[in-house]
């Protein structure tokens, strides 16, 4: 029997004390929702703290919904389902929700004083304003560019386009009707911005412009924790998840595809590879910007952000040199096994959720742009290419999920989250 979450009362049989753990579970367990935390790493941080607050649980974690089962003996168990709309991730209070649900399970403070601690951090205000982020989705487009080989017009053209994907999903967001239609709106955005550009600056890639411009709207982070739960045995979310990214994935194309489209009848002329290249010494300048931006845009504290710069430097700089010498799919995995090892040794020496320092290295290391290569192919009617494409989008996100696996067995992280 499912128990709506404001008429979760005390039974006659259970203690005012169960009563408060079991709320604290629950407002937990839909925040963690909120901020995206993976299926399996929810449940596993639910039941560790159930089981410390004395509570029997049983918990079912989808990306929209969490099932909850409490039971204090010897009271009868209460089921409440959540409903979860999932929002952006954001590592700063990824941290405080972390600490409070620690402090609880270790009875540092009681779990109505947790409960009363999560509902502030939950009603602060977000640190950045609404500029730096716009700025910030502009630098990651360039940056992205950058890592795709992009040359000056490419660069400066994918960082307009990153901003102006920025300020549609600022204003977009206000209304839930148009916040649906964001990532189609960004694909017309993105390629016939790119070809306006192409007209203004000349020649340029503007499938390189494109993708670097919609790279932070691009779900390879999220088909990666598909695949992640998917391994960790947690079917139904990590079909769901895939589902969503397919579906986010198919409406971006579309977008682009209709921008294509109306940019083609401006007769512009763009070209394959960057007409200039940038010397490989500028992949680093790129490379310690990206994670300030990222930092920005995850909305991390201002004190985490050289912990992100090393993940950073620590995940492209092993998947780069490492498909070199073993191919890009180990290059990934290996990538990824140095990522999770970091994040893991960063976890236990600063009792600091994983998430922290493995976000910004995982996103240099996600196929996102290789997905969308897929679908654009099938697009174009190249159906053989689409299915290549889209099993190296596969492998190596698994290949990625494989590296932080293999990370956890060398180095088992003490935390949940």
């Amino acid at each position: 029997m499912a128990t709506p979450l404001d008429q979760l009362e005390c039974s006659a049989e259970s203690d005012s004390l169960g009563c408060e753990a079991s709320a604290f579970v629950i407002a937990m367990a839909e925040a963690l929702g909120t901020f995206g935390t993976p299926a399996h790493r929810l449940e596993e941080a639910m039941a560790s703290l159930s089981q410390r607050l004395g509570l029997e649980a049983q918990i079912f974690a989808m990306p929209t919904a969490v099932f909850v089962s409490l039971r204090k003996p010897p009271a009868r168990a209460e089921t409440v389902l959540i409903r979860v709309q999932p929002g952006e991730v954001n590592l700063e209070r990824l941290v405080d929700i972390d600490e409070i649900l620690v402090d609880v399970a270790e009875g540092r403070c009681s779990a109505a004083e947790g409960n009363a601690r999560l509902a502030e951090v939950l009603s602060k205000p977000q640190r950045f304003g609404t500029g730096l982020m716009l700025a910030s989705f502009g630098v990651a487009s360039a940056c992205a560019s950058r890592f795709f080989g992009g040359g000056v017009r490419e660069i400066m053209a994918s960082g307009l386009i990153g901003l102006a994907a920025g300020v549609l999903i600022v204003v977009a967001s206000r209304r839930r009707e148009s916040a649906r239609l964001i990532d189609f709106m960004c694909g017309i955005i993105a390629s016939a911005g790119a070809v306006l550009c192409a007209k203004a600056f000349g020649p340029l890639a503007t499938e390189v412009v494109t993708v670097a411009g919609l790279i932070v709207l691009i779900p390879g982070l999220t088909l990666t924790m598909a695949i992640n739960e998917l391994a960790t045995r947690n079917l139904v979310a990590g079909t769901a998840r895939i589902m969503s990214a397919f579906t986010v994935l198919v409406s971006i194309g579309f977008g682009v595809a209709l921008g294509t489209r109306l940019g083609g009848l401006m007769g512009t002329a763009s070209v394959t590879n960057p007409t200039h290249p940038l010397p490989e010494w500028t992949l680093f300048p790129a490379l310690i910007i990206t994670p300030i931006a990222l930092s920005v845009l995850f909305k991390a504290r201002p004190r985490d952000i050289p912990v992100l710069m090393c993940s950073g430097a620590i995940a492209f700089l092993s998947a780069k040199y490492g498909s070199q010498l073993l191919g890009p799919e180990l290059g990934v995995c290996l990538g990824a096994f140095l990522t999770g090892l970091y994040s893991n040794a960063y976890s236990r020496f600063a009792e600091k959720p994983v998430a922290v320092p493995a976000m910004p290295g995982i996103m240099l290391l996600v196929p996102g742009s290789v997905s969308f290569q897929s679908l654009n192919a099938f697009l174009a009617n190249d159906a053989l290419g689409g299915v290549e494409t889209a099993f190296l989008t596969i492998l190596l996100a698994m290949s990625l999920v494989v590296g932080l696996m293999l990370s956890n067995v060398a180095m088992p992280p003490r935390r949940s989250l």
